[in-house]
């Protein structure tokens, strides 16, 4: 048995369509997985076709961007949601997504880029799932992201612009209320001080965590097993796959941000 509970397509800023991805997830030899795209789920009808198909069991899921007082970008993944109950959250998601990315290519300008917020949506190929790395490549960023990150588009860079909606424990409501269960993604990617991990987790009132993830290191792993344990939570685990080629790499804060 080899599940996947964190997988991205095209849907959001994934490289391949969802029945790629599922595609991808049996020649690796994946029994059970999650498709989870940011804020969208328009691709989970198709992923679970091809799971149909090819005998994986498909988990109708979703990963959610919140804001909290730790993290500007905080992921919620959320599993065996509803999918007609969590539509009209992602619909007002990918809407404040597309305003947020005006603002920012307005900012970009500001700073001499000849770009407009239609170049960053064919980026993206569909302006609902548009993110700030369709922005950077549209600005004409190029490999590596993290550098032109760091100088505009984190807390406290030039072109940063806030996330407004939802904040973390709403968006955990939105997940309970669509049937699922929430799963704090990734907390050490998004935070990196132990002591506003443990608080975030015992803030929170989730129903798991995600421990085990390329980038969490043994004593972060074993912090987190620890608050599992202690809490009744469930630890979950993923390679957070974007695609064949696409390393997923968070970039740092920029200096002096909060």
């Amino acid at each position: 048995m080899l599940i996947e509970l964190q997988s991205h397509s095209t849907v959001s800023d994934g490289q391949l369509a969802p029945a790629e991805v599922v595609e991808r997830a049996a020649e690796a030899g994946v029994t059970t997985l999650a498709l989870t795209d940011h804020d969208a789920i328009a691709g989970v009808t198709e992923a679970a076709r091809a799971a149909e198909r090819l005998g994986i069991e498909l988990v109708p899921a979703i990963e959610m961007s919140c804001v909290h007082q730790y993290a500007e970008d905080l992921h919620i993944c959320g599993y065996w949601i509803d999918l007609g109950k969590i539509a009209g959250a992602c619909e007002r998601a990918q809407h404040e997504r597309v305003t947020r990315a005006g603002e920012i290519v307005e900012k970009l300008r500001e700073e001499g880029f000849d770009l407009h917020l239609e170049d960053a949506v064919r980026e993206a190929g569909d302006a609902l799932s548009i993110g700030r790395p369709h922005i950077a490549r549209a600005a004409g960023a190029t490999g590596d992201l993290g550098p032109f990150f760091e100088e505009y588009l984190v807390p406290g860079a030039k072109a940063f612009v806030p996330r407004r909606w939802p904040n973390a424990q709403q968006a955990i409501e939105l997940i309970h209320e669509a049937g699922g269960a929430a799963v704090i993604a990734h907390p050490y990617w998004d935070i990196s001080a132990p002591n506003e991990v443990d608080d975030l987790i015992r803030s929170l009132g989730a129903d798991g965590v995600e421990t085990f993830y390329p980038t969490h290191d043994k004593k972060q792993t074993a912090h987190l097993l620890e608050l599992c344990n202690e809490l009744s939570l469930i630890p979950t685990a993923s390679s957070d796959y974007h695609g064949p080629t696409l390393r997923h790499v968070r970039p740092r804060r920029a200096p002096g941000a909060a």
